[in-house]
């Protein structure tokens, strides 16, 4: 297996175009990474140029000791699962995952064995004679996941694999490849625009914005501990809501916006000393403001979503809004004003030009 690590890598399309920036990432041998991020931020063409299917402007890329700038595709020692399957429509299953084999030149009976095995772990025995339009998307993915398989590489790179699959499909396939991780014992990198595919399987993610690595760390890490207001706003669902205002000193420290104010906790006065009497984004997720009948902010009721198992209610303070969610069946319908509290222990606070967390990013 191999480590994967990135040093200053750069891309730059016709000599202007900047879609990664000097990126500088880490993947552990058999370690779970997952690149997220918006659409054109550069996370598939990190992985293509892994992949050597991109060439690098700029920088290094080693995988295990090897640097691989020049080395071609077929010698790295990777095997990709692409979004669309990539699948030979005329060939059979067997085929399609025995294809790379036979350019190798494998034995046919090394074949059958190798693709036996795959079809075992992926539970495709019954369909090694079907081609791929009598498959469904999901069985499509995994002759794709098999494919890659066969070849034992050192690296598993996937670029957005579950997007073309509905939501039950995709929830179902997660837990396929999170399973086919721990079974293989290798390093898969990951691709998604999907921050909860990122949450549910990565050991660690890197979220890009606009060609820079934002932040790198554990799923719950990247969801407590956001180092800057992309990272808290894209990690979570619903994300994190946003309000501008002000810290003041009074008895401590306030926290006030336009019908808002609250206390700060002790815990982050040193840290929040810098700012007093300054404007401040203030954070705070969904689950930490709630409808309590002791609540001294009166919060106007725009929206509701019944979930099942939860409520969504977009509010307003002003022209301040935000989302609540409450796992009480609360009979609130819009239009309605309700009381509520922030959990200010929380509480995220940004700096307004910076976009850097004052109180809660760990370095």
């Amino acid at each position: 297996m191999a480590k994967v690590v990135l040093e200053k890598v750069n891309k730059i399309y016709d000599g202007k175009v900047h879609v990664v920036i000097d990126n500088d990432l880490i993947i552990n041998d058999k370690e779970f990474m997952v690149l997220v991020g918006p659409s054109g931020c550069g996370k598939s063409t990190t992985l293509r140029m892994i992949a050597g299917l991109e060439e690098i402007t700029s920088g290094k890329i080693y995988i295990g000791d090897q640097v691989v700038n020049d080395v071609p595709p077929k010698d790295r020692g990777i095997a990709m699962v692409f979004q669309n399957y990539a699948l030979y429509p005329h060939m059979t299953v067997f085929n399609n995952m025995a294809y790379g084999l036979k350019l190798r030149k494998f034995p046919k009976a090394d074949i059958k064995k190798m693709v036996q095995n795959a079809a075992e772990i992926l539970g495709l025995e019954d369909l090694l004679e079907r081609k791929p339009k009598a498959l469904s998307g999901g069985q499509r993915q995994r002759v794709a996941l098999g494919r890659a398989i066969v070849r034992h590489p050192t690296v598993f790179l996937f670029d957005e694999p579950l997007s073309n699959l509905d939501a039950k499909l995709r929830v179902q396939m997660r837990a396929e490849i999170s399973k086919l991780h721990k079974r293989l014992n290798t390093t898969i990198i990951y691709v998604t625009h999907d921050q909860v595919e990122a949450m549910t399987m990565g050991d660690r993610i890197a979220v890009l914005h606009k060609g820079i690595i934002q932040q790198v760390d554990t799923p719950l890490n990247l969801y407590d501990h956001p180092q800057n207001m992309f990272v808290a706003g894209f990690i979570g669902s619903p994300s994190m809501n946003f309000i501008k205002g002000k810290l003041e000193k009074k008895d401590g420290i306030i926290f006030t916006a336009p019908g808002i104010s609250q206390t700060v906790p002790k815990q982050f006065y040193k840290k929040l000393a810098n700012h007093i009497d300054k404007e401040v984004m203030m954070g705070i997720r969904p689950e930490n403001i709630k409808i309590e009948k002791t609540g001294k902010m009166k919060a106007l009721v725009e929206v509701v979503e019944p979930m099942g198992n939860e409520i969504i209610f977009y509010c307003a303070i002003g022209d301040n809004k935000f989302l609540l969610r409450i796992e009480e069946r609360i009979l609130t319908k819009p239009g309605e004003t309700v009381p509520i509290s922030f959990a200010m222990e929380y509480a995220h606070f940004f700096d307004l030009e910076t976009e850097k967390s004052i109180n809660y990013a760990l370095n």
